[in-house]
């Protein structure tokens, strides 16, 4: 049970920032101290039960002190659990704001949470919050094993084909899931897959689609995937059953090209068409939302939101990211700000992250944009305007290639990021590391590498690539 132990160490090192702000050095001390008595408390006896029921009163408290945590995991283990995200009872946005009220659906989060959120990420930005250099007390519950070490793997655990000679573009774990993992293809069809009870096998095909499938998304209750496709529809599907819940049309009848849910609301999704156009769709009535829509330079092609959900990034096939402020009230957009990566690149992957690591707030944004390189950008205000922090070599000039960062916050001194590439790799990068920040490299893959996913506690890693394979990757147990 020192496991949970270092969760709450976890819950504790997350509020961290918002306390004495402008004393960054009590901070290190405070979390040094709760390491050195957790780590005290871990070897006793105490009874499982107790020790998980004092990390949730933990949580609770410091929530009810600086308000929900930013990181969607959060999110999900805090609120999402005790509201089933299904059609039947999510919110409704509908074009006539006053038949909002009258309609009775319930929220996933509270407006007061809305508000105390807001709070918080104005925070977020706050200069007079000081990151702290080092992460002398997250490493001091390591152990001595390196980043490198961390992230090293035993090999192939599994190999999934049922997409051969079709390029896998998207696949993704469950939300907070160890071995439910989907992803898309360009053969029109989407697969759930489950990796235990052993052997891994294909739980079910998502059949509906009458063109290529471009990008899909998980609800954070797992019970719903929504696909666009090169057919125009952007559909919802039952993952239980494989069932199609309700299938949208393009208003425009364009190609869609990519969708995201919005992270406080998965009644909201946003797609994204080839005719330049951003649009919120309402998945529980199929309407586009008023106000929910925008235009860019080019084919959208990737979305990615913040964690509390009110930035939203959205890149195109002509080198340009945009950013939008989304009103959680109304789902209306409203454009922010554009950065001009490399005109005529195409933006194919953004990822958005509040903390790079446990004890270094520093919201940031890792994306692919065919330059040969992956870039981590810092988020410098809450309009999402983004600045260059660095880069890392890969190849990638033409494929539609994307990246991650990883899912847990490292105990250790460093942070990785994972990102598919053209020469058949998966690389791994410290983006802390100022030389030599390949943390890592797998081979095994058949053409250029397309997408990565990590599950919850990072133990397994997929891969897909261009020609329809699948990789699972099982990492080494120190």
């Amino acid at each position: 049970m020192a496991a949970v132990w270092q969760q709450v160490l976890a819950v504790d090192a997350r509020y961290n920032a918002y306390r004495t702000p402008t004393f960054p050095q009590f901070r290190t001390q405070y979390i040094r101290r709760r390491s050195q008595l957790l780590r005290e408390n871990a070897k006793c006896g105490f009874e499982p039960g107790l020790r998980r029921q004092y990390l949730k009163l933990r949580s609770q408290l410091l929530a009810l002190r600086y308000g929900p945590l930013s990181e969607q995991s959060s999110f999900r283990a805090s609120s999402v659990r005790s509201s089933r995200t299904t059609l039947d009872r999510m919110e409704d946005f509908e074009e006539d704001p006053r038949a909002q009220g009258a309609r009775g659906h319930r929220r996933s989060v509270s407006r007061g949470s809305y508000q105390l959120q807001a709070q918080m990420n104005r925070a977020v930005y706050d200069e007079s919050l000081v990151p702290t250099s080092v992460a002398e007390a997250s490493r001091a519950m390591a152990g001595d094993t390196t980043l490198s070490e961390n992230y090293a793997f035993a090999g192939m655990h599994h190999i999934f084909d049922q997409h051969v000679d079709s390029a896998v573009p998207r696949l993704q774990f469950a939300n907070d899931d160890k071995h439910l993992l989907a992803c898309c293809s360009l053969d029109g069809t989407l697969s759930i897959m489950t990796l235990s009870p052993p052997p891994a096998s294909v739980k079910v095909t998502l059949k509906g689609h009458g063109g290529p499938v471009t990008d899909f998304a998980w609800s954070l209750s797992n019970d719903i995937i929504v696909s666009t496709s090169l057919d125009g529809t952007l559909r919802i599907w039952n993952t239980e059953d494989g069932r199609c819940i309700r299938e949208v049309r393009d208003p425009e009848s364009s190609e869609l090209l990519c969708c995201t849910f919005q992270p406080m609301n998965n009644n909201l999704t946003v797609v994204g068409n080839s005719k330049h156009h951003l649009q919120v769709v309402n998945i529980s009535t199929g309407k586009k939302v008023k106000g929910g829509s925008s235009k860019l330079t080019g084919r959208v092609l990737s979305l990615s939101f913040d964690a509390p959900g009110r930035i939203l990034w959205a890149g195109d096939d002509r080198g340009s990211i945009f950013s939008f402020l989304f009103d959680m009230a109304t789902g209306k957009l409203t454009k922010a700000k554009r950065l001009v990566v490399n005109e005529g690149s195409s933006i194919c992957s953004i990822s958005a992250r509040s903390w790079i690591s446990r004890e270094a707030r520093d919201p940031s944004l890792l994306v692919n944009a065919c330059v040969n390189k992956l870039l981590l950008y810092r988020v410098v205000d809450n309009e999402g305007t983004l600045q260059l922090k660095r880069s890392f070599p890969i190849q990638h000039g033409s494929q539609l290639v994307h990246s991650i960062f990883c899912p847990l916050m490292s105990f250790r001194q460093g942070a990785c990021v994972v990102t598919g590439s053209e020469d058949a790799c998966v690389y791994f990068f410290d983006v802390e590391r100022n030389t030599k920040a390949i943390v890592n490299k797998l081979q095994g893959h058949g053409g250029p590498v397309l997408d990565v996913s990590f599950n919850c506690d990072e133990s397994l890693l997929a891969s897909a690539d261009s020609t329809g394979m699948v990789i699972i990757w099982r990492r080494e147990q120190k």
